[in-house]
């Protein structure tokens, strides 16, 4: 367990950070997750298996071979210098990336060493290093610095950034939410319902996570994130380095943009006959709609679309038009009935 003690001057500076760089290294942990490896990663969400094929063929066809090895090892600590320390509420990518470029050789080698070692103390769990990383690592620390920025700037380009605008009213989604509940009732209720494994009590937060330590802050960070369901912690293991402020990356609320398509209830008729994913594409098409468009709403291989496009279809669901090339779906009204009727 980690505790991160707030007093009163903490509590006043806890504040919410929008990090696009959060949210790529966040879907890395949906490799770790296929990889079946244990460690803080976890299933996704805003788009579950779906994300991760698109996080895995990004990965794959770039060739991010040392970021890829940061997410398939055994260990259970990723450097902390991949999620540098926000200076203010939101940041931009490039000032993001510029930091991971620039990390100082001596915090990153102490990472690296942490995270490969483990740290018995702190109940970090180390791990072999892949040949990628040990490669890149020969290059020395400044080039493989700027190495692994290149590579989350190309992960970004492929996979994340095409997404940001709906991804990012997710995040923004989430806040507001969190930010009223806080007004109503107090920040203490919105810390201790980011997450099930975080606690909050008068002596402060309790995270149940595979690290142990009790940790001071006089300042708390909390990161909105929306591919990974699980919680991620970063604080700094450095001894004698400048302390950086806690962060808790925290998943996201699914709102209804979430996938990033819309999502019928649980108990929702639709959801009843024809199942969850088809519920969702045709509640999606309320306007046409192309096989690839759902594809990238839904994070769902476009091959998937087709065969629920069909069966929809065959069911009097869905008419089918044409514009051009390409064939477009909408709802038909027999699909309106059995909206009405749930």
């Amino acid at each position: 367990m980690l505790r991160i003690e707030l007093d009163a001057r903490a509590l006043a500076n806890t504040r919410f950070v929008v990090s696009p760089l959060y949210n790529v290294t966040d879907s890395l942990w949906l490799i770790r997750s296929a990889a079946g490896a244990g460690g803080r990663g976890g299933g996704g969400r805003g788009g579950g298996r779906g994300a991760g094929a698109l996080i895995r063929e990004a990965v794959r066809e770039r060739r991010l071979a040392v970021l890829e090895s940061f997410f398939t090892g055994a260990w259970t600590y990723i450097p902390d210098f991949l999620n540098p320390q926000p200076e203010q509420h939101e940041e931009s990518l490039e000032r993001e990336l510029h930091a991971v470029a620039t990390v100082a050789p001596e915090r990153l080698a102490q990472e690296i060493r942490t995270m490969l070692a483990g740290d018995e103390g702190l109940g970090i769990a180390g791990g072999r290093a892949p040949r990628a990383l040990l490669r890149a690592l020969d290059r020395g620390e400044a080039e493989f610095a700027e190495l692994v920025a290149a590579e989350l700037h190309q992960l970004w380009q492929s996979a994340v950034g095409p997404r940001w605008p709906a991804l990012r009213a997710r995040i923004d989604a989430d806040i507001a939410r969190r930010a009223q509940l806080s007004a109503r009732q107090g920040l203490a209720s919105v810390l201790s319902g980011l997450h099930p494994r975080v606690l909050y009590d008068e002596e402060g937060v309790r995270l149940l996570v595979d690290a142990r330590a009790e940790l001071p802050a006089t300042a708390l960070d909390l990161t909105p994130t929306v591919f990974s369901s699980e919680l991620h912690v970063s604080v700094d293991p450095l001894p004698g380095a400048r302390q950086l402020r806690p962060m808790v990356l925290y998943p996201a609320f699914p709102g209804p943009d979430a996938g990033p398509g819309p999502e019928p209830g649980p108990a929702s008729a639709a959801g009843d006959l024809i199942g969850a994913t088809r519920a969702r594409l045709l509640a999606d098409l309320d306007v046409p709609r192309s096989t690839t468009e759902l594809a990238e709403r839904h994070w769902l291989a476009a091959s998937t679309v087709s065969y629920h496009l069909g069966v929809l279809h065959r069911a009097g669901l869905l008419v089918r038009t044409r514009s051009g090339r390409r064939a477009l779906y909408q709802q038909a009204p027999r699909a309106e009935v059995l909206r009405q009727e749930g």
